[in-house]
């Protein structure tokens, strides 16, 4: 990872949590976990702040069409790892077009949040 950003050693923190978090049916569940970690340590990018607009399903504490704003930690094939500060809480985002990102209700554990 890349240890410019300030919010990076939180996240390799945080990607040790594996709580409610589904292993897919036919995986080994210590090799889908690694799997994550690695996939978000792969696509680590630099720190940039980043914004998607709320979309359905949205989330319970913003509204539809709200924007929500944080530091992105990964990106990979249109999935956005972002951290939003001052909740401590990630996101994904997804989209090609950096201007034009939505938050479709993804938060919480960044295994959650990220996909392989």
């Amino acid at each position: 990872m890349n240890n410019v950003n300030p919010y990076w050693k939180q996240l390799e923190v945080d990607l040790c949590d594996e709580s409610g978090i589904i292993v897919p049916k036919g995986e080994e569940e210590t090799a889908y976990f690694e799997r994550l970690r690695s996939s978000v340590r792969e696509h680590a990018t630099s720190p940039e702040w980043v914004s998607a607009t709320v979309v359905e399903p949205g989330f319970r504490h913003r509204e539809l069409g709200s924007k929500v704003s944080g530091y992105l930690l990964a990106k990979s094939e249109g999935y956005w790892l972002v951290l939003e500060p001052e909740e401590g809480e990630y996101y994904c985002f997804w989209g090609n077009d950096r201007n034009n990102l939505g938050a479709y209700g993804v938060c919480g554990n960044p295994l959650y949040c990220w996909w392989d």
